[in-house]
């Protein structure tokens, strides 16, 4: 069967690229050997949050009586079958929705994994299919660390930590990038040990470095273990159900289980028959998001250039259109204005240039921070630790960068991406009225600091 446009792999990058061409008059066939949604909806993002969300409504529950709720010496309990079933509820309800939008838009959905016969041809569960063009949106697995066992089951990925019927009693976290730190805080906040061993000298090593630095604080003040500069030297099984991790510090960790949050490796292997040029491991293409065969593009993990769901959607939302020959232009894909969100306690939100970028680019710029302790709903809330750092050009006064740590800062960080994205100036946005009490009256407070910065200068 022949097609316009084949989309292998159908996660968010897949489903929005496949969804506006059909619904644009293209033949399209999407092709996945899994659930549709890709690992965000079934391995990641949705369910992770889920039950991050679980975690935050327990803490808050443990709090009550701070707040002048008073339930009588009733403690808050997990009940762990309970949330996994919400987790499966949300999960249910967003794959059947993809299901019906893409059916809506005439998306043909070709179940089974997809193998490449020759630059024009794939070959699923023995059914031969071709198509004009490709957009490869297989995404990724996760990497584990050296020493992983395969097979047991308190070694976990994303692929089977939610397979998981009850909670640790401790937990080794290998990587303090954004996976490991939002686990860190699941866990933490039902009660298990959690230790963290990062290799590098900081938490959220791609981002501005004072947001891993305070986590890294606030981690510590919380009674989580934190090893940083140092791997995992041997592991030795002290019995059926306990792990001892020997590092390369010379400290010893004990735990129930080991969770590998290190990155991920792309899934390229049924890529054989194509000449790919392929770098560092992941599909190479050019700003267009074309391989080195015209008609064969590549979004998401594959790529590796936005690391994200959404990033891998947005990438998608171009590509479709450059197929399509309209409004590519408008949809083309800028990585340095990317929000990125990430959900541990204190919530971390940040876009544009970090200062160890804007240094690496050699940027005259002044900074500023403002804290949530200033900031009366913060402090109502009794959630006041984090701050707002802005970056912006000390000669010209646009902003740079914005960078978030507290209350909200998932959701903050979009109300400065339009500032960064249009080069606006501090001045511009010292026009703006918040209301008040509002805890994003702490982006006004570090709008101000900053604009006095810049009138030192």
């Amino acid at each position: 069967m022949h097609y316009d446009v084949l989309v292998i792999g159908a996660g968010p990058g897949g489903v929005e690229c496949s969804r506006i061409l059909g619904r644009n008059g293209k033949k399209v066939g999407l092709v996945e050997y899994r659930q549709i949604g890709g690992t965000c909806l079934n391995r990641g993002c949705i369910p992770a949050k889920t039950m991050l969300y679980s975690a935050e409504m327990f803490r808050h529950a443990k709090r009550l009586h701070e707040f002048g709720i008073d339930l009588k010496d009733v403690a808050p309990v997990l009940d762990f079958p309970k949330m996994i079933a919400k987790r499966q509820e949300v999960m249910d309800k967003l794959r059947n929705g993809y299901q019906r939008v893409t059916q809506n838009d005439k998306v043909k959905f070709i179940e089974g994994f997809a193998k490449f016969i020759d630059q024009n041809t794939i070959e699923v569960d023995g059914q031969r299919y071709t198509a004009d063009k490709f957009v490869l949106a297989t995404g990724a697995n996760s990497r584990k660390f050296p020493g992983f066992r395969d097979g047991d089951k308190r070694f976990l990925i994303s692929d089977n930590i939610f397979e998981m019927t009850q909670m640790p009693e401790s937990i080794l976290i290998v990587g303090g990038g954004p996976v490991g730190v939002e686990f860190a805080t699941f866990f933490h906040e039902f009660g298990v040990k959690v230790t963290i061993v990062d290799l590098a000298d900081n938490f959220l090593n791609f981002y501005d470095a004072d947001l891993g630095k305070y986590l890294i604080s606030q981690y510590g003040k919380a009674g989580i273990d934190i090893h940083l500069e140092t791997v995992i030297d041997s592991i030795k099984d002290l019995d059926s159900s306990k792990l001892e991790f020997n590092l390369k510090n010379g400290k010893k960790v004990e735990a129930d289980c080991v969770l590998s949050a290190i990155g991920v490796i792309p899934n390229l292997e049924y890529l054989s028959a194509l000449n790919l040029e392929i770098i560092r491991g992941r599909v190479k293409v050019n700003d267009d998001l074309k391989t080195n065969l015209e008609h064969i593009y590549a979004i998401g993990d594959v790529i590796g250039l936005s690391g994200s769901a959404y990033g891998a959607e947005r990438e998608g939302l171009f590509v479709a259109h450059e197929i399509l020959g309209e409004y590519a232009d408008f949809y083309k894909v800028d990585y340095e204005f990317f929000p990125d969100p990430v959900f541990c306690h204190p919530e971390v939100g940040t876009v544009g240039l970090s200062e160890q970028e804007v240094i690496e680019k050699g940027i005259e710029y002044v900074k500023a921070k403002a804290f949530y302790l200033a900031n009366g709903k913060a402090l109502l809330k009794g959630s006041a630790s984090g701050f707002v750092k802005i970056i912006a050009n000390k000669k010209t006064g646009e902003i740079l960068g914005c960078h978030i740590i507290g209350n909200s800062a998932t959701e903050l960080m979009h109300m400065m991406t339009i500032p960064v994205m249009y080069r606006m100036k501090i001045s511009d946005l010292r026009r703006q009225v918040f209301g008040h009490p509002v805890v994003s009256e702490v982006l006004k407070d570090a709008i101000t600091a900053c604009y006095l910065e810049l009138q030192k200068c």
